[in-house]
């Protein structure tokens, strides 16, 4: 039974509510809580009664949240006896109770008072705050509740779940501010019903309400973001994936049929999209890098077709720009089509569908949202091609510049301005869009990004500094690069390794580089070792067995395998200068590594013998990679297989150390055999004298390198048979030498047309000479 006491005798002194009409301040709120307990504590019945929480839950409405929030109040007793009748209030909610009015006013006023309170965390709080809620009997009921509405739907039509919103809503702000990732207090529950039945059919009934009712804003809306806030590590893949297998194809269909009515959805529509959308491809920002089924993939693309039909549609309207609904749904669009780009086989689909001009539109918009999206968007799809169309790159240029100036400033744009950086180091691995950033002097930005003090050492002065090193591969930005050299030296011994070793990397290249490549190069026979294997950490698995199966061969095999940052740049030099060849480990993570691409030009400007390889599921080499690969078909060890990729990389490893003996036969074989004197180059003027020496000496002096290895065998005779074979067809034996060779020696230089042709034309000389003396 209720006692009789009232708030008069629970709020008696020093303050009276009824008496005052502005806000409690703290110190009077402390009172009247201590008042309150002293009273309980006199009387344990009070802990029991309705009326007097109800009276206690009235006090806490009419104080401010903020002054709740108090450091001196926010640890008081009263919140937790709220808290305790809360629980049982749910206990009795769960058994199947009917609240009358009071209760239900202290059960949705509890919860709402923990909401409004968790708006006010800071440091000093946060702490009790988690005490307060994070109690083991009530998440222990919370996630009774998520089972049981997981199973049959229970609680969505009752609307006292508005209490269980106020709540999930408190502790996903708390996790967010001070989340202990050993602890998933709710995570598998909520991503239960998110696979439920239930979820599927309020999804279908709520797109065609006017207003949803709030089991449907709980589910819809509440329950799924929690998921997409919530910190997702590898340990959460599984989840991840049931909520694709679940939600994928029925959304897809729905989309299919409703995307044509786009202009129809109301906002309440486009909140539930949104959550959808980023609950999807939260699967791909964790799996990058897994390779999705056909059926997966036919999804996404339909999604994707989609999406971009709505973006065309939107673009071509008139009051595109004015339209809130409409930047509210690409606001929703853009960036699920960026996380898409993470998955290889989505990023090329979505290459494939040619909307880059789609996406520079996009860019008009006054949404800094949009406009960001846009640019990550660009860095992700963009292709060689695209860049040598200079108008492009001039664009993309001015756009980063113009867009970097806007926010390097504004203290409300940090993450606007992190993801700049990182989007435009991506693009500037092409050469295009180098140039274009110099020319266009954004050169003082990026060093500002770079320098400025007032800027965090990770997320900006590092990317800065990486582009500042691609920067150096650029002649003109090299030059301008030189003046600022003193004040890239203090980085050098900054507490973050991996900024030291970007600095050093960029004062070795403006200081040192030159005199390290007119170095003399190491003689065959005096190599330390026979192979360095260049990688990146990303792709360290499949690099590492790489390693070990070459060691296991008896190479000699040089690899940093722990990330050493304290090497310097003119250590890592030395150690490439000892090396016979240079494997690089080519990924997207490898292009966009300055360690790696240092690694690799070095490499390249002394000379090694560079073998390419693919470590990455579906990637082609592009950018700079183009440079060093140099028409080198590389070896998929993603297509092939691990076992026939690793003997196709011995067989070529032997190849080279052919190639290479062959090379020093000009200065090696003796000729002794009399010569036309019009050909005073050592090679007899009649093709049947020559024998396999000349064929290859011949080819050697012409520079018909990729035609070496294939004619290696052939003494004169035989190649005077072939050259008969290629007047008969030319084209058909240019295709098929191309073919055997790039089948057979595929990391030797491409055979070319001009290259065929130059052959015939050469060796016609001597088929000349050879016709005229048999006759």
């Amino acid at each position: 039974m209720e006692t009789q006491a009232s708030s008069e005798n629970i709020i008696k002194e020093p303050f009276h509510l009824q008496e005052h009409e502005e806000l409690m301040m703290v110190e009077q709120v402390k009172q009247s809580f201590d008042s309150i307990t002293r009273k309980i504590d006199e009387d344990k019945n009070l802990l029991s009664d309705r009326q007097i929480i109800k009276e206690i839950v009235d006090l806490t409405i009419q104080s401010n949240e903020k002054h709740l929030c108090d450091s001196s109040i926010i640890d008081h007793r009263v919140f937790f006896i709220l808290r305790d009748y809360f629980l049982n209030l749910l206990q009795r909610w769960r058994f199947g109770e009917v609240f009358d009015d009071t209760s239900y006013f202290i059960f949705e006023s509890i919860s709402s008072l923990f909401l409004k309170m968790s708006s006010h965390i800071s440091d000093r709080n946060v702490s009790t705050l988690k005490e307060l809620i994070f109690h083991e009997t009530f998440l222990n009921e919370m996630n009774r509740f998520f089972d049981e509405l997981s199973v049959n739907g229970k609680y969505l039509e009752d609307h006292q779940i508005k209490s269980m919103d106020n709540l999930l809503r408190t502790i996903q702000r708390l996790e967010r501010i001070n989340f202990d990732t050993n602890k998933d207090y709710l995570f598998d529950n909520i991503v239960k019903c998110i696979c439920s039945s239930s979820f599927i059919e309020i999804f279908l009934q709520s797109v065609n309400q006017e207003s949803e009712d709030v089991g449907q804003r709980f589910l819809l809306n509440t329950c799924t973001d929690y998921i997409y806030s919530h910190s997702t590590e590898q340990k959460h893949k599984q989840s991840l994936i049931d909520i694709r297998q679940t939600l994928l194809r029925p959304f897809t269909q729905w989309l299919i049929q409703q995307s044509s009515l786009f202009r129809f959805w109301n906002n309440r529509m486009l909140i539930t999209l949104r959550q959808i959308c980023f609950l999807l491809t939260l699967s791909i920002q964790l799996n990058r890098f897994i390779i999705l089924d056909k059926d997966i993939l036919d999804d996404y693309y339909q999604i994707i077709d989609s999406f971009v039909n709505i973006l065309y549609s939107i673009i071509q309207s008139e009051n595109k720009t004015n339209n809130k609904l409409s930047q509210s749904l690409i606001g929703t669009i853009i960036p699920n089509i960026y996380t898409m780009t993470l998955s290889k086989q989505l990023e090329k689909y979505i290459q494939n569908k040619h909307i880059i001009s789609l996406i520079l539109k996009l860019t008009d918009f006054e949404n800094d949202e949009i406009q960001l999206n846009a640019f990550k968007i660009l860095s992700s799809i963009t292709t060689e091609q695209e860049t040598k169309n200079i108008v492009y790159s001039n664009t993309i240029a001015r756009f980063f510049i113009k867009f970097l100036n806007k926010v390097i400033d504004d203290s409300n744009q940090t993450l606007r301005f992190y993801n700049l950086l990182r989007s435009l180091k991506n693009l500037l691995q092409y050469d295009q869009i180098t140039d274009e950033l110099t020319k266009q002097n954004g050169l003082p930005l990026i060093m500002r990004c770079a320098t400025d003090v007032k800027f965090k050492p990770i997320q900006v002065q590092q990317p800065a500094l990486e582009i500042l090193f691609i920067l150096t591969f650029n002649k003109e930005a090299y030059q301008r690069l030189k003046s600022y050299s003193t004040e890239i030296k203090p980085f050098l011994s900054s507490s973050h390794q991996r900024i030291s070793q970007v600095a050093d990397m960029i004062l070795w290249k403006l200081e040192k580089e030159e005199q390290a490549l007119t170095k003399p190069n190491i003689q065959h026979r005096n190599y330390k070792y026979d192979i360095m294997l260049s990688y990146s950490q990303s792709d360290q698995d499949l690099c590492l067995r790489i390693y070990d199966e070459l060691m296991s061969d008896d190479f000699r095999v040089w690899i940093d395998q722990d990330e050493n940052f304290t090497m310097t740049m003119n250590e890592k030099c030395e150690i490439i200068d000892e090396c016979e060849y240079f494997i690089m480990c080519t990924s997207e993570t490898y292009k966009q590594n300055a360690f790696c691409r240092s690694e690799a030009f070095f490499a390249f400007e002394r000379q090694l013998k560079i073998i390419p390889i693919i470590v990455l599921s579906n990637y082609r080499p592009d950018g700079w990679l183009n440079r060093i690969i140099n028409g080198k078909i590389p070896i998929d060890f993603t297509k092939l297989g691990f076992e026939l990729a690793k003997s196709k990389l011995k067989n070529d490893i032997d190849r080279q150390r052919k190639f290479t003996r062959i090379n020093q036969i000009k200065d090696s074989i003796s000729i002794n055999i009399p010569i036309d004197s019009s050909q005073n180059n050592g090679i007899p003027s009649r093709i049947d004298q020559w024998t396999k020496n000349h064929v290859k000496l011949f080819l050697l002096e012409k520079n018909l390198n990729p035609l070496l290895e294939i004619f290696s065998e052939m003494n004169g005779n035989i190649l005077h048979e072939l050259y008969l074979m290629c007047l008969s067809n030319r084209e058909s034996m240019f295709h098929t030498l191309k073919t055997e060779i790039s089948t057979l020696y595929s990391n030797n230089q491409p055979l070319t047309l001009i290259i065929y042709l130059r052959f015939l034309n050469e060796i016609q000389k001597y088929i000349q000479t050879f016709a005229i003396n048999q006759k």
